[in-house]
């Protein structure tokens, strides 16, 4: 069970590298058809989606995708933009994966995950900042089943908001706390 603990806390220490901090550069500038053809040529499943009128410019999102398996299922489908598929792609390949193998000694099958595009300001709240959900630019990775058949939950966080889940994205800021 240590292990677990150990490998949910490696793989929410490397998702902050992984979404900018240490001057990683922004994933959001790809998208499109160039956006496409690489998450075609990861051979994740996907498929380009409508989100419809957001009602609120702040929810555009850039080449939306429904995306149904990175190389792991997801627990369920989950829209965002293509940019943040590509970034979950490379999140697991080079994050979650040899992590899971070289502490748990099973790959991950399934990435459960709390969703991602969702036309909202931060934390839900009426006002203050839009939430990177918003734009398809997030997704809340609540935990991993492996091969073995064990299940990691991420149901210890760091602060209060994210107390259940990791949240990843790649949005233009690059706040690094704990």
């Amino acid at each position: 069970m240590r292990r677990l603990g150990l490998f949910a806390t490696t793989c929410g220490l490397l998702a902050l590298l992984l979404e900018g901090c240490g001057g990683v550069p922004s994933h959001t500038a790809l998208s499109g058809r160039a956006c496409l053809a690489r998450l075609s040529a990861h051979d994740i499943s996907y498929r380009p989606t409508d989100i419809g009128d957001p009602g609120d410019p702040h929810c555009a999102v850039d080449t939306a995708v429904k995306i149904s398996r990175i190389h792991a299922a997801l627990n369920q489908p989950a829209t965002m933009s293509c940019a943040l598929a590509d970034r979950l792609d490379e999140f697991e390949r080079e994050v979650v994966q040899p992590l899971a193998l070289d502490e748990l000694g099973s790959r991950a099958t399934r990435i459960d995950h709390l969703g991602s595009y969702s036309c909202r300001r931060q934390n839900s709240r009426t006002a203050g900042r839009w939430s990177q959900h918003a734009q398809g630019q997030a997704i809340d990775i609540s935990g991993f089943r492996l091969s073995d058949g064990a299940t990691v939950s991420l149901a210890r966080d760091w602060n209060a908001e994210h107390y259940d889940h990791m949240h990843l994205d790649i949005g233009p800021e690059r706040l690094c706390s704990a």
